[in-house]
């Protein structure tokens, strides 16, 4: 079994990108470990959906036999791989089978993800027009770049147009299609206000539609991941929204409903695209749900002075009985230690 690209792959024998398939694995972990950890994360995510002959796709083509996706096979390799802590590491030897699966993971055939500074969620909520509301801060950031063929497509579908920039919301395990296919393949199921992929400008809106959802053990990020799609979409006719018309303050009915909306225009802060060409991702909000806190066994100052508390206590309520009042006494640290 070999792997690299789905292109180079051909049965029974290895591509020269699976040869460097290791080399290639590491190179990119250590450029961006971050980046890595959240492609293996939404691949193990979508892996382990009930929906994952629907939503792991791509889908590895060498699990395939005979137009068949071996799932089992794919799990139970997928739950031995290193994570990106050992492979930095170099915990262990990582065996052909892995590096290979890992390869395919990680390729950047189609696009490059790249983690960014937390700073720079400011930039991204002024493109969204809510850098003055008091919003959840991402635990991560990630921006997207696309190959060459795509970048010029967009471009050249964009022309002059401007650009806006809105919100997508959705489960964990669909981001591994989303990143790879764009969200064409997640049209939105209902037509309440009409057929099309439904984005928002308001940040905690989109956040209902992503639950927090399991992810990848191993990860450096967190086992338990929410996602948000931070897209650009061309000023365009068939993104229907409420907007204004050109040098007026009027708006543009005209543009504010969308085909077979039952619900009539489109309301303000929602955006339905009736033509995926015109959007895709720009950035990846991450946000990582935190483990419960535990307190620490190392005894605090109440167990460790307990019989002291207890003579304390009773040497006051002595005082309260005979003398009718009661002396507060507070220890020097009352708080307990915690994890």
């Amino acid at each position: 079994m070999a792997i690299a690209c789905g292109d180079c792959y051909r049965e029974g024998s290895h591509c020269a990108c699976s040869a460097l398939g290791e080399e290639m694995v590491e190179h990119i972990i250590a450029r961006d470990p971050l980046a890595a950890d959240l492609k293996c994360s939404l691949f193990v995510s979508a892996l382990k959906s009930y929906k994952r002959d629907s939503v792991l796709r791509p889908f590895p083509p060498f699990y395939t036999i005979d137009q068949s996706k071996e799932f089992d096979a794919l799990i139970a390799d997928t739950n031995v791989l290193p994570g990106i802590r050992d492979i930095i590491q170099r915990k262990n030897d990582h065996n052909m089978k892995s590096m290979e699966l890992m390869s395919w993971i990680l390729s950047e055939k189609i696009f490059t993800i790249k983690s960014v500074n937390k700073s720079k969620y400011e930039e991204v909520q002024d493109l969204l027009g809510s850098a003055s509301l008091a919003l959840p801060v991402p635990d991560f950031l990630f921006e997207m770049e696309y190959c060459e063929k795509l970048t010029s497509k967009f471009q050249e579908i964009r022309g002059e147009r401007d650009l806006m920039y809105a919100l997508h919301g959705s489960r964990l395990e669909n981001f591994h299609s989303i990143l790879h296919n764009g969200l064409h393949c997640h049209l939105n199921k209902t037509s309440l206000f009409g057929e099309g992929t439904y984005l928002t400008s308001d940040l905690s809106l989109a956040l209902l539609y992503s639950p927090h959802g399991q992810g990848w053990s191993r990860s450096i990020l967190g086992s338990m991941l929410s996602c948000v799609a931070v897209c650009e979409m061309i000023d365009h006719p068939d993104v229907k929204c409420q907007v204004k018309k050109k040098d007026s303050f009027e708006i543009d009915w005209k543009r504010a409903r969308a085909r077979n909306s039952e619900g009539g225009d489109v309301p303000q802060k929602y955006f339905v695209v009736t033509n995926n060409q015109l959007l895709r991702v720009k950035y990846v909000l991450v946000y990582s749900q935190k483990p419960p806190q535990r307190r620490s066994k190392k005894p605090s100052w109440f167990s460790t002075h307990k019989f002291a508390i207890m003579m304390e206590c009773a040497e006051q309520d002595f005082d309260f009985l005979h003398h009718g009042q009661r002396v507060e006494t507070l220890p020097p640290d009352t708080t307990a230690d915690i994890m």
